[in-house]
């Protein structure tokens, strides 16, 4: 038989596992018994253990542990419906994190005949992404030092101040003197907000606590209260009586602190800054929650960035900015399960819109 004879026939068994073992991907063939029926070289070798010990046994025996998240997306699979996860699994290498798609396989009439199994390994493309949230962690630190420093130097100076007029302050009722060692207090206490804040706003949340959502806002606001005077950008707020949110409080200050950011940002001139805070429903979802509304009059965005403004390293603000700020928001926003919407005008400003849907305190 010829080469064209051949290839009019359809490529041989042979040269289709060629092909798949050379794939750079784990591919895979499952049942409705949920018994492997094929595997390439690379999902072999992932296990570490010789094909037959693969194929044709029972996914629940190869996979050991991780089987009953498996079954649920294959079976998923069987009745039709495409999965996709994230598996962390364990390797002849270590653990490693894989994308993986189970994508029903039908037969002419439509009927589902198995399971195609379909991953590749996306363990350093993680690794890269929390090295730059990371970063992007430390690149917010010196974003706010200098506002952080200008807040702390007023009322020190204050202070400073206010205490020399005590030291020369003689009357004898000692009214003039009190009245300063009370502002000189005030002013302390300033100081102290600011630390706690600050503090608060780079501590790591371990777990989802009950969290007041006007006064967070307000504290992530404060942090920038010399940028707003000195900017002559004016707040106005409107919150809801007691809105309360169960969420990872340190990454919801950033998420807020990135947004009130750019909005400043956008600002450069002086504006109007509007925070709205208040129970609500999502409307795509119907899920009951907390919606958090960022709004400015700046220079908003055109069409074509706002298409990109969630991307990796899409910045307007040249060599100022990281273009990794609304990446890790929207990245943040997921992991509270929440939702992020935005729109904007050229010459007349920004909103963003956030949605945190109640949750179990458990959960």
């Amino acid at each position: 038989m010829n080469q064209s004879t051949q290839m009019q026939e359809g490529p041989s068994p042979e040269l289709i596992r060629a092909i798949n073992d050379l794939l750079p991907a784990y591919v895979a063939y499952v049942d409705h018994d949920l018994r492997y029926v094929a595997a390439n070289q690379m999902y072999v070798e992932r296990f570490g253990r010789p094909e037959q010990q693969i194929v044709g046994q029972l996914v629940a025996d190869v996979t050991g542990p991780a089987f009953e998240n498996v079954a649920k997306h294959l079976r998923a699979a069987l009745a039709g419906v495409t999965q996709h996860l994230e598996p962390s699994m364990i390797s002849v290498d270590g653990y490693r994190t894989l994308s993986v798609t189970h994508l029903p396989h039908r037969g002419e009439d439509g009927r589902v005949l198995g399971v195609i199994v379909y991953g590749y390994d996306i363990t350093e493309q993680r690794r890269a992404e929390a090295a730059l949230i990371q970063s992007e962690k430390l690149a917010a630190v010196g974003r706010l030092a200098s506002s952080i420093a200008h807040e702390i130097n007023n009322p020190l100076e204050s202070v400073t101040n206010l205490l020399y007029l005590i030291e020369q302050t003689a009357d004898e009722e000692g009214a003039r003197t009190r009245e300063y060692a009370q502002m000189a207090q005030a002013e302390l206490a300033r100081v102290g907000q600011i630390t706690t804040q600050t503090l608060r706003f780079f501590r790591q949340s371990t777990s989802r606590q009950t969290v007041d959502i006007a006064a967070l806002m307000d504290s992530v606001l404060s942090l920038y209260h010399g940028r707003l005077v000195n900017s002559g950008i004016a707040v106005t707020r409107e919150y809801g009586a007691d809105v309360l949110a169960i969420c990872f409080d340190g990454e919801l200050r950033q998420i807020l602190n990135n947004l009130v950011g750019n909005a400043l940002d956008a600002m450069r001139d002086g504006g109007l800054l509007r925070v709205r805070v208040r129970v609500g429903t999502d409307a795509a979802t119907e899920r009951d929650g907390v919606r958090l509304t960022i709004a400015d009059n700046g220079i908003g965005m055109s069409a074509a960035t706002q298409l990109r403004a969630f991307e990796p390293f899409f910045t307007t603000k040249g060599i100022m900015g990281t273009g990794l700020g609304l990446w890790i928001t929207k990245d943040l926003v997921e992991k509270q399960e929440g939702t992020l919407r935005m729109r904007s005008r050229e010459a007349l400003g920004s909103v963003f819109s956030l949605f945190l849907p109640a949750l179990d305190s458990a959960s």
